[in-house]
């Protein structure tokens, strides 16, 4: 009577089928692809908006004025089109340049040190923390940067933000780049592809 009823019990059971080779080949490459993407996006907007973050702070408020040309701040560099002059709140800035009283260099250093701190030690650490909590740290450090930055009242506290987006972005790109080890190929080259 038991036989019976054990094999009503596999009539019903569906079995279990593993994708296929290709399946898995495209689902890690697109993985992968997404992963650096993500990974960097914090670090390039904290460059890309230096010019804002400090702006920003001079200002006195959250919102930032338009600027034609961000980086661009000094006799030496020439913009690609003169901007329109842009009143400030800073009236000892003469020059036709928008410029900060803190050079975006700060915000270049605070994005670039942590990163370059982490992958110089790492090789002393990194083995002793698991993958799962490195990614975890990731997600809450690219987080965290944002908000930091935006809820900022000084300049301290928005390159405190931009220090959170480059510890997420170094230990980011140091694990997935490991974790590439375990993978086809093609992998490294698609995360290598999506992070620059």
């Amino acid at each position: 009577m038991d036989t019976d009823s054990d094999h009503e019990g596999d009539l019903h059971r569906v079995p279990i089928q593993e994708p296929s080779e290709r399946v898995t080949k495209w689902r890690n490459l697109t993985g992968f692809w997404i992963l650096g993407l993500c990974n960097n996006f914090a670090y390039v907007i904290m460059l890309s908006a230096a010019h804002d973050i400090l702006s920003k702070q001079e200002a006195g408020s959250n919102s930032t004025r338009p600027v034609s040309s961000w980086l661009l701040c000094g006799p030496f560099l020439q913009p690609l089109q003169t901007p329109a002059p842009i009143p400030t709140q800073n009236s000892s800035n003469s020059s036709r340049y928008d410029c900060n009283s803190l050079s975006t260099a700060a915000v270049l250093l605070a994005d670039i040190l942590p990163t370059l701190l982490i992958k110089l030690t790492a090789p002393f650490y990194i083995h002793l923390i698991p993958y799962g909590f490195r990614v975890l740290i990731c997600i809450f450090t690219a987080a965290a940067s944002f908000l930091i930055v935006s809820f900022s009242t000084g300049v301290w506290m928005s390159l405190f933000g931009v220090v959170f987006a480059s510890i997420s972005s170094g230990l980011g790109e140091l694990s997935f780049l490991s974790l590439t080890a375990f993978f086809q190929r093609l992998v490294p080259f698609l995360l290598l592809l999506a992070t620059k």
